[in-house]
């Protein structure tokens, strides 16, 4: 009886170790196709960030372009003024931008604050402009 016993250790242990085995080679057939996948991936992310990258540089092409023709037009604009004529599309947008010799709201409410204008944050740049006009006099 005692033999039978250790022949059922025995072989138990044997085939825990062919189990594990198959689990281990499982395991590393798991890892290098994983390892494969995440080759194939980095492949892939690298083209899309090149082509990322040149339409980024596409884009900013155009985007100087764009600005060139914008300040060509600022300055056609600025210069030429036909009388009876239509202002071109160009430059109503050039008229409507601010103009750098006017003040900024937080220069005109910074104005207000020192002469003391009751109202002043609430008010709109035409109302603030109109008010410091008439604390003038």
């Amino acid at each position: 009886m005692a033999q039978t016993k250790k022949n059922k250790t025995t072989s138990v242990s044997t085939s825990s170790k062919k189990r594990a085995k198959k689990a281990l080679a499982r395991a590393e057939k798991s890892v290098q196709s994983a390892r494969k996948a995440v080759a194939h991936s980095s492949t892939k992310l690298r083209k899309q960030a090149q082509a990322l990258t040149k339409q980024t540089q596409k884009l900013a092409a155009k985007q100087a372009k764009a600005a060139g023709k914008l300040a060509a037009a600022t300055k056609t604009a600025r210069t030429q003024k036909v009388p009876g004529k239509a202002p071109s599309p160009a430059a109503q947008l050039i008229a409507a931008l601010p103009r750098p010799s006017e003040p900024t709201m937080a220069e005109l409410r910074g104005k207000a604050r020192e002469r003391k204008i009751v109202g002043y944050s609430r008010m709109n740049k035409a109302a603030l402009i109109a008010k410091l006009k008439s604390a003038r006099s």
